[in-house]
């Protein structure tokens, strides 16, 4: 789930709701999406429309796209692992990397600057420990595997116990709504 409406969740739901990062690889593979196409520009115009305010960069069909996000969930895995309060800085940075300013998160150039920009000291050196941590690489994959078996198939997704997963890029009205009725169910 897009990590400013899960921040805002959290805060309002304080103590009765607990989140948990996950990593899913929209692109595990290298290359798989070489360009931006209709489809996917299509699914960015939408996001621009619902949450104007986040910045939304519309790319050109044609555009290149991320080689991969297995390095910047590599990198985010990372901090999480050493610098957990940096976790909502990186997100954002990351967001903003691949989302407004369409760079290559694959890169790691791009994500040393995005552990920059959270604060995290060393970047460069932290970036090129996690890009070599095979450990790290397996712990990815196995966690995209089992968002998978959830039925997770895309981004930002959230996952309830018990319910079907929630994919997209849903109003934060909405979300709010359904944890409301959801922390009410479980404390009446």
């Amino acid at each position: 789930m897009a990590a400013g409406r899960r921040q805002k969740l959290a805060r309002e739901l304080e103590g009765r709701v607990a989140f948990e990062r996950r990593a899913y690889l929209l692109l595990p593979g290298e290359g798989q999406r070489p360009a931006y196409d209709d489809y996917v520009i299509s699914h960015r115009k939408r996001a621009a429309e619902m949450e104007p305010a986040l910045g939304f960069a519309i790319p050109e069909v044609g555009q290149p796209y991320p080689r991969s996000s297995l390095p910047a969930q590599c990198v985010a895995a990372a901090v999480a692992g050493s610098h957990p309060e940096a976790m909502d800085a990186l997100e954002d940075a990351l967001f903003r990397a691949v989302f407004v300013e369409l760079r290559d998160i694959s890169s790691g150039e791009v994500l040393a600057d995005c552990v920059r920009k959270a604060a995290v000291p060393d970047a460069e050196a932290l970036v090129e420990r996690a890009l070599a941590d095979d450990d790290c690489r397996e712990r990815v994959f196995a966690e995209h595997e089992e968002a998978l078996a959830e039925g997770v198939h895309g981004i930002p997704a959230l996952l309830v116990p018990g319910y079907a997963p929630i994919t997209g890029a849903v109003p934060f009205e909405a979300l709010r709504r359904a944890f409301l009725h959801l922390v009410e169910e479980q404390n009446p």
